[in-house]
């Protein structure tokens, strides 16, 4: 399953409750809900084992789609529209927490990070601290 296929769906699960535009995409100073793929994590069976193989298939296709880390974020304000629009993306996750991309399922779930890794993934992209929520996208099958 494509990883542009996933964050797209995603992108209109939270647009469907979202009072602002949902972007995929690093955060700017546009009101809007960004949300950012930061990391993209290969899943271990991938790292650690030879993948299948047959004659007639790619081994690539069977592979187990990698996990998606990101943040769903706004704007650098924090009045009650921006904080509105990252409650109205929490509780869209909160509903809908599994769907449907293409032939399979995706899960969206929770992630925490500190406040120094927070810091480190801000400071890297050279971009302000903002109000975030953390998540994990995986491949349910």
């Amino acid at each position: 399953m494509p990883l542009f296929a996933r964050l797209t769906a995603l992108r209109d699960v939270i647009a469907k409750h979202a009072t602002l535009p949902v972007r995929i995409s690093r955060p700017d100073d546009t009101p809007g809900i960004y949300v950012w793929p930061w990391r993209i994590e290969e899943d271990t069976r991938v790292r650690s084992t030879p993948l299948p193989r047959s004659a007639d298939s790619d081994p690539l296709i069977s592979a187990p789609a990698p996990a998606i880390h990101f943040l769903v974020l706004a704007s650098t304000n924090l009045d009650g529209e921006t904080i509105a629009a990252i409650e109205s993306a929490r509780r869209s996750l909160l509903v809908t927490p599994v769907f449907e991309v293409g032939n399979g399922r995706v899960s969206v779930m929770p992630a925490t990070l500190t406040t120094s890794e927070l810091t480190d993934l801000f400071t890297a992209a050279a971009i302000p601290l903002r109000l975030c929520l953390a998540y994990t996208l995986r491949s349910t099958g």
